[in-house]
Formats: C-alpha cells, sequence, structure tokens
C-alpha cells in the first residue's frame, strides 16, 4: 500500500467524541447508563493511544446490533455462583455492560474469599481489557483479564488462521496508579491492522503474512492471511493457553470455533475471565505495594540504551499518552468519523 495516501484526520476533545458516541448508542434503544459505559471504554482506548479498540469499533457495534445478533437492552444472568468463582452469561449485550458487572462481583469475591474468579459467556467483545484491571488495581486487588477472539492469528509454524488474538492484561496496586500491561498474543492487535487500513497506512514487517505465508505490509493482505504471535512458540503457546481459560472454562468455543467478535452480526461464541487476587489475604498489602515501588524504581533508575530518555513501568505509556490526548485531543480519520456521525442521523 505505498502508494496509498494517508487519510486526513479530524481532531475532537475527548468530551466531543464521547457525547458522539453516546449518541449513536442511544439512537440504537440503549440505556442512557449502558450508552454511557460503553462510550467512555471506547474513548478511555483512544486517550490511551489504543485506537484499534477505540470508537473504530463502533460501526461493528452497530452492524450486530441492527442485524439483531446483539441486544440493545440486555439481562446479564448469574448462571453459576460457588465460593469464589461464578458464570455470567451475558443474554446477547454489549461486552463492557456485562463486563461492568463481572469485575464488580469478582472484586466482591476477592474480598470475601481472598481470590476471586469469574467467567463471562454470550457478551459481545468487551473493549480495552485494561479498562477492568486497571480498576480492580485501584480498588486494592491485582486484577487479570483475558479474552478469546475470532481466529486470525497463525500458530508457530502454521500460515492458517486458527487462534484469536487472544489478549490478556495484569494490573497491580501501588502507591499512586497501578501499573498494567495490556497485550495481544500476536505481535499486533488485530484491530492494529483495521486501523492501519482505516488510515490507508503501510504495516511493519513481522506484523503478518499473506495467504501464501508471505510476510507483508499491506494490511489488507494481512488480514486475508494470518497475524503473527508473538516472540513465536512463546506467544502461540500463551494463545493457546488463554483460548483454554477464556473460551473452554466459559462453556464455549475455541480456535476457529470463536464468532461474533469482528463480525458482530454472527452469533457470540468466545469467552471472559476475570480474575481477582486480594495481596492482604496471603500476606501484607503494605509489604506487597512497598515490593511493587522497590521494582518500579529499580526500572526507572536503570540505565537506558540509546535513544531512550527513560525506561517505564508497564502502563506509563498510556498514562504519557492519556495526558497528552486530553490537552490537545483525539484525532480520528475523517472518513470514520464521518461514517459514525452518519449512524446518529
Amino acid at each position: 500500500m505505498s502508494d496509498t495516501k494517508t487519510k486526513p484526520l479530524t481532531t475532537l476533545t475527548a468530551d466531543e467524541l464521547r457525547d458522539l458516541a453516546t449518541r449513536v448508542f442511544l439512537s440504537r434503544g440503549i440505556p442512557e447508563d449502558d450508552a454511557e459505559t460503553v462510550s467512555d471504554i471506547l474513548i478511555e482506548a483512544n486517550l490511551r493511544g489504543h485506537d484499534s479498540h477505540g470508537v473504530i469499533r463502533i460501526p461493528r457495534w452497530v452492524v450486530g446490533l441492527d442485524s439483531g445478533a446483539l441486544k440493545p437492552v440486555c439481562s446479564p444472568e448469574v448462571i453459576h455462583d460457588k465460593g469464589g468463582t461464578a458464570m455470567i452469561h451475558g443474554d446477547q449485550g454489549l461486552g463492557p455492560v456485562v463486563a461492568r458487572q463481572a469485575t464488580s462481583m469478582v472484586l466482591g469475591k476477592a474480598k470475601e474469599f481472598g481470590i476471586g474468579l469469574v467467567c463471562v459467556r454470550k457478551a459481545s467483545h468487551i473493549g480495552i481489557l485494561q479498562y477492568y484491571s486497571q480498576w480492580l488495581a485501584e480498588n486494592g486487588v491485582i486484577g487479570i483479564v483475558m479474552t478469546n477472539t475470532e481466529s486470525g492469528v497463525a500458530p508457530f509454524g502454521s500460515r492458517q488462521q486458527i487462534l484469536g488474538t487472544n489478549p490478556l492484561t495484569i494490573a497491580v496496586p501501588s502507591d499512586g496508579d497501578p501499573y498494567l500491561v495490556d497485550m495481544s498474543t500476536s505481535v499486533v492487535a488485530r484491530g492494529k491492522i483495521v486501523n492501519a487500513l482505516e488510515r490507508g497506512e503501510d504495516i511493519p514487517l513481522g506484523w503478518a503474512v499473506d495467504e501464501d505465508g508471505n510476510p507483508t505490509t499491506d494490511p489488507q493482505a494481512a488480514l486475508n492471511g494470518a497475524l503473527l504471535p508473538a516472540g513465536g512458540p512463546k506467544g502461540s503457546g500463551l494463545a493457546i493457553m488463554v483460548d483454554l481459560l477464556t473460551g473452554a472454562l466459559a462453556g464455549e468455543a475455541v480456535g476457529t470455533g470463536v464468532k461474533g467478535t469482528m463480525n458482530t452480526d454472527q452469533g457470540i461464541t468466545k469467552g471472559d475471565m476475570f480474575l481477582a487476587i486480594d495481596p492482604g489475604a496471603v500476606g501484607s498489602m503494605d509489604r506487597y505495594v512497598t515490593s511493587v515501588e522497590a521494582l518500579a524504581a529499580e526500572i526507572h533508575d536503570s540505565q537506558p540504551v540509546p535513544g531512550v530518555d527513560k525506561v517505564l513501568m508497564p502502563g506509563e505509556f498510556e498514562r504519557a499518552n492519556k495526558a497528552e490526548r486530553i490537552k490537545n485531543g483525539i484525532a480520528v480519520p475523517h472518513d470514520l468519523l464521518a461514517q459514525i456521525k452518519a449512524l446518529v442521523d
């Protein structure tokens, strides 16, 4: 796509973009509280620099809503509840609405039992995972969230789409903002490929292969081919285990059987897993936080390589992005913005 010009961008404030997103969801019959929840999670993704999980997702969710595959008004139900564990049926609702309930429930279980595990089935894509893990860490527990997605990644040594990008996040409490990691098990999230296609940009070599298994910089060829696992066999193995801790544990699909995360007019067959651990239940909370800050200090004080000003802890990149975008606004491809605005009319 080297001959394709980068598409023009329009910059909006976070509040302007949040208001637009909310109006789209309200126009589809979604209750105001739920519409605001979904919009807030999308805008947080844009603010943190993860545009692949931001407002670019709106048209896909609208397809699911308009097709009837997703319910604008859902009634998530706890179908299993035993000790520190539970299962929630999402009633084909928007993922962030169901995930909000799951996150609150898993926190309560961790506070009661020291550890909580809540699985979710039949809910759409839940958005940027770190939104939930960070909230858990802000409330004094270690937050771990995973999900499986439609196949698009080749297992190590293969050129066939079998695995999802199968992301996971871990956030830990600290003396200030939580430190967190949020990553796909592929080299990049599929949304970044979609975002590059939307912007008319090439992708770096090493992200994906085409249908013949050859490296490609063309995002469309990458989507037709397969994304690559991060770290070769390491990312491949991790993706397989995330499949088994999400889809399989929730009684849903794994591998090529996962549907409904990208093609939202299809029935949802993926699973989500929320895990919360109370450090104070297995030792001293103060000692744990002291250890977190001691490691952070070592990381921050370490000698950077040429070209790097300071070595960062996980999550600090997102904090810096958020501060910059709150100040200067969020750039959205003009075509995408026009598409979103048309969904309100």
